[in-house]
């Protein structure tokens, strides 16, 4: 099985709330649509949203500014922003109240349509009262410099062909388990075994139905409750997660909230010191749930944004296919190509992948939509993440 098979996780939203999604992040993303924001009303939320204090707004103020929405779709659409926005805040034991209320206020709108319908029913009553009782989400980060070693395998005594990189995680309990350190993943997620290995409490009246861009399509999952998450001296309380039978995944939205790190091919530093120089600056993007790192990139001279995938085994992983290509595979669909990859002036003759099965959604450039790339994990063979997403000073630097 290749590393981009068994790497599903979705990175950012479809376009439209009203186009096919069956992801729980794509459900939730997607109120931020073009289509949705035709009224001045909703547009001035998202054009608020999308600005320099929208990103750093609170969940207070989220609140206030979608309430100052007075249309009913707008309102429906603003209000499911800020559900997401509390999903990435790990804010669980708020989700229930907020959860029912939009439910309550848009039953009618909610009802009539599938999707929106099947979001506002994946929470049973166990899953609404379990969440009440929680105390908040909260962070202890290592006071000082600290180095974990990085895993290429998801245990020691079984080794693929696929090397990605696996991190210690511990629990509650005393249990530990590896978990793939992803940068393209927005969400944490476990799967069943771990989640009972590790004490996780499940909720098991919640479920959803989710799809990757990798072409998967309705896959099931279920929500549960980390009492505590360590990773090296670290730690996350009361961590709302998301739990099924694929791999386990630490999620940008953990990896962002452990303060400033350097990830190479072989360790993840925390508190590390910050870079001497910046040869590409990483942009730290947000649509709700989902959330992404990328660079500015040109593959055989066309300017695209290169996402920063730490979970996908692949060098380069391109949207759109190139000229002719050297190698086809079945199993899973590939075309592999030779290109010209320039990162801040660095130009490189590149092997890279396209999956035509794969939907990897486009990235906005100067107001146009073009093909994205993925940089994944076999591109840490040649460069390091210096992240800060705190500070807003992040760098991708050539080693």
């Amino acid at each position: 099985m290749t590393a981009v098979s068994r790497r599903e996780t979705c990175l950012i939203c479809g376009v439209n709330l009203k186009s096919s999604l069956v992801l729980l992040a794509f459900l939730m993303c997607a109120a931020t649509s073009a289509t949705a924001g035709t009224r001045p009303a909703t547009l001035d939320f998202y054009t608020w949203l999308a600005s320099e204090q929208g990103q750093k707004a609170s969940l207070v103020q989220l609140k206030q500014q979608c309430d100052k929405v007075l249309d009913a779709e707008d309102n429906l659409n603003c209000s499911v922003s800020v559900f997401a926005r509390m999903f990435e805040a790990k804010t669980a034991n708020q989700l229930p109240e907020y959860y029912l209320a939009i439910k309550r206020r848009h039953a009618q709108a909610i009802a009539n349509d599938p999707e929106l319908n099947a979001m506002f029913s994946m929470f049973g009553s166990e899953s609404l009262a379990t969440p009440r009782s929680l105390g908040d989400f909260w962070v202890t980060r290592a006071k000082r410099y600290e180095v974990l070693a990085i895993h290429p395998y998801a245990s020691d005594g079984h080794v693929t062909d696929e090397v990605l990189p696996y991190l210690d995680v511990k629990a509650a309990n005393g249990s530990s388990s590896r978990f793939i350190l992803d940068t393209g993943a927005p969400q944490t997620r476990v799967n069943h075994e771990t989640a009972k290995l590790m004490g996780i409490r499940l909720l098991t009246d919640s479920h959803y139905g989710y799809s990757t861009f990798y072409g998967e399509r309705d896959l099931s999952a279920k929500l549960g409750i980390f009492e505590s998450l360590k990773i090296g001296s670290s730690e996350f309380r009361n961590v709302l997660v998301f739990v099924s039978d694929r791999d386990n995944l630490l999620g940008l939205d953990l990896i962002g909230k452990l303060g400033r790190l350097k990830i190479t091919k072989k360790t993840l530093a925390l508190n590390a010191e910050p870079p001497a120089r910046c040869d590409s600056r990483v942009n730290y993007a947000r649509v709700d749930i989902n959330q992404r790192l990328t660079i500015a990139a040109r593959l055989d001279r066309r300017a695209t944004p290169a996402i920063i995938d730490t979970g996908n085994a692949d060098y380069l992983t391109s949207s759109s296919p190139g000229n002719s290509p050297i190698h086809v595979t079945d199993k899973p669909r590939s075309e592999t190509y030779k290109g010209e990859l320039s990162l801040s002036g660095h130009i490189q003759l590149i092997t890279y992948n396209y999956y035509p099965d794969f939907t990897i959604p486009p990235s906005l450039l100067l107001g146009q939509y073009v093909p994205s790339l993925l940089l994944g994990w076999g591109a840490f063979d040649d460069y390091e993440l210096n992240l800060d997403i705190d500070s807003g000073r992040s760098c991708f630097n050539r080693t």
